[in-house]
């Protein structure tokens, strides 16, 4: 609507893409990005329905100005990428091409302060399972294999990892299965967590360090181990954001 060509469905089932072009070809190809996503139980927690609001305020905004100015040609391409809570919506449309043809592309994201080059770190999502052996605690605890002192054992290394990160990593974990009742020592569990490093090389460092700690919290429990990094799909591997030097100077000199 408000004449822009709407596709919805784009490349993902709640992706769209609406573009607006003014003259006989050349000019630039303006992209703006409305993302959008929510945490559950949370909701919006991370602002994303401000973005995609102001996603679509900025387009109509560079609309008016190629109104405006009927000699000057061009192009605004909105995308409405979905799933960033971890399912990388915009990696999806990288990946098909979509970002080829446009010239520049943004978005504002919500916060209490103006940052002209915010940091955005790279991000691994990971999953550990973590298996053992059932058996009674009180009976015959000698059976079993607990699979939730490995759970433990991994979590408490990884806390300890932190004191050796960089200032600028982070590492955070919960454990998502722990077990079932308290007299039957548990036969799985699940830790899962993310990895978060200024670059995609500290990230690799950084992981290498966390699956020694998995694989040792396995093997002095006796538990086997099942350990995936996530590379796509619903938890997504993302590099870290590398701010583009001019738009950061056109934002201070004439946003602020």
């Amino acid at each position: 609507g408000q004449g822009f060509k709407v596709t919805r469905k784009y490349i993902v089932d709640t992706a769209f893409r609406a573009v607006f072009s003014q003259g006989e070809g050349g000019g630039s190809n303006i992209g703006v990005i409305c993302e959008y996503d929510a945490l559950p139980e949370i909701g919006h927690a991370c602002g994303h329905n401000l973005i995609a609001e102001s996603g679509v305020a900025a387009a109509m905004g560079l609309k008016a100005v190629l109104l405006a100015n009927p000699s000057v040609s061009g192009t605004i391409t909105v995308l409405g990428t979905p799933a960033e809570e971890g399912g990388g919506g915009k990696i999806k449309l990288i990946d098909a091409g979509v970002f080829a043809d446009i010239d520049i592309c943004m978005m504002v994201h919500p916060a209490s302060t103006n940052m002209m080059r915010p940091v955005y770190l790279a991000f691994n999502a990971a999953e550990v399972v973590f298996t053992g052996h059932a058996a009674h605690a009180s009976a015959a605890p000698w059976d079993g294999v607990n699979a939730l002192d490995a759970a433990v054992s991994a979590y408490n290394g990884l806390s300890m990892l932190r004191q050796q990160m960089r200032p600028d990593c982070r590492l955070h974990a919960v454990i998502s299965e722990g077990g079932t009742k308290p007299n039957i020592i548990p036969e799985r569990t699940v830790v899962a967590f993310n990895i978060r490093a200024v670059s995609d090389v500290e990230l690799a460092s950084l992981r290498k360090k966390v699956t020694n700690i998995m694989e040792s919290a396995a093997a002095a429990t006796g538990c086997s181990l099942d350990l995936k990094y996530a590379t796509s799909g619903r938890s997504a591997y993302y590099s870290n954001v590398v701010s583009n030097t001019k738009l950061v100077e056109l934002y201070r000199k004439h946003w602020l």
